[in-house]
């Protein structure tokens, strides 16, 4: 039961950070690009890799993972890991392709529907397809609604209506890693959930 309560974590799917030495901070006081130009420049990042923490939150629970996630969008090739602070598993998935293979608490599942497992193994409906846009800053459905800092044209915040419910991500701490300019803090809230992230690491 420990492990699947970690499930939720990632599929929502997020405390202080230690940069890159490349990695230089976004300054608050000066716009850096106009927000057109950072989308498509943040759109085309298709293959990357994460290193960092991420704490479930909620009334009753409050736990935390290491976090290692590895993506190719275009080759639909994905490689997540959730391990506790002494090193030990508690959640694999493997995407290829259209199949996704999720190892917790020892039971490996295969599935091309991962929506569908995630409710079946934790009764969420969680925003597993949105994730890989969120995460950048950027919309996944018409409907989202981003809001932008004045000054650095950077979103601020991003509320969603995913599966009939809503859910809201906050942005902080933006970096120039390579080209790009992404947030190392977010924070996804839907109701009494709460979910913490803190990205040690962006690769490009």
């Amino acid at each position: 039961m420990y492990c699947k309560q970690f499930i939720i974590l990632f599929f929502i799917s997020i405390l202080s950070a230690c940069s890159s030495i490349n990695d230089i901070p976004v300054e608050g006081n000066q716009v850096n690009q106009d927000i057109e130009t950072r989308n498509k420049q943040v759109a085309a990042l298709n293959e990357w890799t994460i290193t960092g923490k991420i704490a479930f939150i909620n009334s009753q629970l409050r736990q935390s993972a290491t976090l290692y996630w590895q993506k190719n969008e275009a080759e639909k090739v994905e490689s997540l890991n959730l391990s506790t602070l002494f090193g030990i598993k508690v959640l694999e998935l493997e995407q290829r392709q259209d199949n996704f293979t999720l190892e917790v608490d020892g039971n490996v599942y295969d599935t091309q529907n991962l929506d569908a497992l995630i409710y079946s193994l934790t009764g969420l409906n969680l925003p597993t397809r949105a994730m890989n846009h969120w995460l950048k800053g950027l919309a996944f459905l018409p409907t989202d609604k981003i809001v932008y800092h004045a000054k650095t044209q950077l979103p601020q915040s991003l509320t969603s209506r995913y599966n009939n419910k809503v859910w809201q991500v906050k942005y902080s701490k933006y970096y120039h890693i390579e080209q790009f300019q992404l947030a190392k803090q977010l924070t996804i809230t839907q109701g009494d959930l709460r979910i913490k992230i803190v990205i040690h690491s962006w690769k490009t």
